[in-house]
């Protein structure tokens, strides 16, 4: 808790699984439980993984809002929306989510939903920038075959394919400082500035994609 009240909660996804989805509800029910009023979603050396997980995660943040758009090789676009009614996390609670270079593919899709729907304020650095789907096929001689069949784009439209998404906030301004070459992340939430973030994510200052 801070000197002005705010209850921080830090969680931090290491990847994106068939799991992480309940283990993270059940993480942010106990915090909205104990009272926190701000999040810090740490995703920083995430690689990704499975996308609808991303989407589903979206979901405990934000109630039946757009989350990508998957577009193919024929220009079919299917639009993934959140869930309805499965919010855990007060909408009205403001979040940053910390980024790196190895942040990836579904922490892509996670980090542009809440950032294009005005939920999620972007800090660190720019993220890797994989914004293809790609599918895996078995070959007779034990050999798979990745094609890339389709492109996600951010709700607002953004194709962040080899571009990533640039945060709103550079790190050393709100992520905690690298401890000299020992190759761990901190988690020291204390240089956020909550009241910015909320500030950031306001109607007068945030314009929502759909």
């Amino acid at each position: 808790t801070r000197s002005d009240g705010t209850k921080v909660g830090y969680v931090r996804i290491t990847e994106f699984n068939s799991l992480v989805k309940t283990s993270l509800e059940a993480a942010l029910r106990d915090l909205e439980s104990q009272g926190v009023d701000a999040y810090v979603l740490d995703i920083r050396g995430n690689p990704g993984g499975a996308f609808q997980s991303a989407v589903e995660i979206a979901g405990l943040f934000m109630n039946d809002k757009l989350a990508t758009d998957v577009v193919d090789g024929n220009g079919v676009d299917l639009k993934f929306r959140t869930s309805k009614d499965r919010v855990v996390v007060d909408e009205n609670h403001p979040l940053a989510i910390w980024l790196d270079g190895r942040s990836a593919s579904a922490s892509e899709v996670l980090s542009g939903a809440l950032r294009d729907n005005c939920r999620a304020v972007i800090m660190g650095d720019t993220s890797f920038g994989k914004g293809l789907v790609q599918a895996v096929y078995g070959l007779k001689n034990g050999y798979g075959l990745v094609l890339t069949v389709a492109k996600y784009l951010t709700p607002g439209g953004t194709d962040i394919n080899k571009v990533g998404i640039v945060p709103d906030v550079p790190k050393d301004e709100a992520l905690p400082p690298a401890p000299g070459f020992v190759p761990l992340l901190g988690s020291d939430t204390s240089h956020v500035d909550f009241v910015d973030v909320a500030k950031r994510l306001s109607p007068d200052m945030c314009t929502r994609a759909d």
